[in-house]
């Protein structure tokens, strides 16, 4: 066959024409069966004010605003519930937004240290007394939750509120037949 005697604008107007086609394709698969299952999921949970999913990449970005009031561990355990089903198992990345002030943004920066330092060290009481300390003195409220996985913070001053999720370190497991670890 000869290279010069092929119809190259055909060629490829038609590789054009295919590529489009299944790029579209794609884009309705992940529509169906990710975004939109995503939404419902997440406009029916309580505690949620505003949610909004957001392709960073190939990773999906769930951004939350938890409702005034709302407990942040509760919300944030639920969202990711709910994600890690629809994704089954596909990576995602969860983000708390609030309404934080620029004082009130530094403080829980500063909180935030407290939390990572009592994440390494597992002194969770000595962070709460610190951080309740700290929040007093700035003039704000903050509020802690730990479980197997976070440490949930939720700092507020007047209206303004502002969020941290920490993840915390997997334990290894125990051995099967007790003991020491080496």
């Amino acid at each position: 066959m000869n290279l010069r005697q092929l119809r190259w604008p055909v060629v490829l107007a038609s590789l054009a024409v295919t590529l489009a086609g299944l790029f579209g394709a794609g884009r309705l698969v992940r529509s169906q069966t990710v975004d939109q299952p995503l939404l419902t999921a997440l406009s029916g949970l309580d505690g949620l004010s505003s949610y909004q999913v957001v392709q960073v990449g190939t990773v999906p970005e769930v951004e939350v605003h938890p409702a005034p009031g709302s407990n942040l561990r509760e919300v944030y355990t639920e969202v990711d519930r709910q994600v890690r089903v629809i994704l089954r198992g596909g990576q995602y990345e969860i983000k708390v937004t609030g309404n934080p002030t620029a004082e009130l943004e530094q403080v829980a920066e500063r909180l935030i240290l407290f939390v990572h330092e009592a994440v390494a060290t597992g002194a969770f009481s000595a962070m709460a007394d610190r951080i309740a300390d700290e929040a007093a003195a700035a003039g704000a409220e903050a509020h802690m939750a730990v479980d197997e996985q976070r440490v949930y913070l939720t700092v507020r001053q007047g209206d303004a509120c502002a969020y941290r999720v920490v993840e915390r370190p997997a334990r290894p497991a125990a051995p099967a037949g007790g003991g020491i670890v080496p």
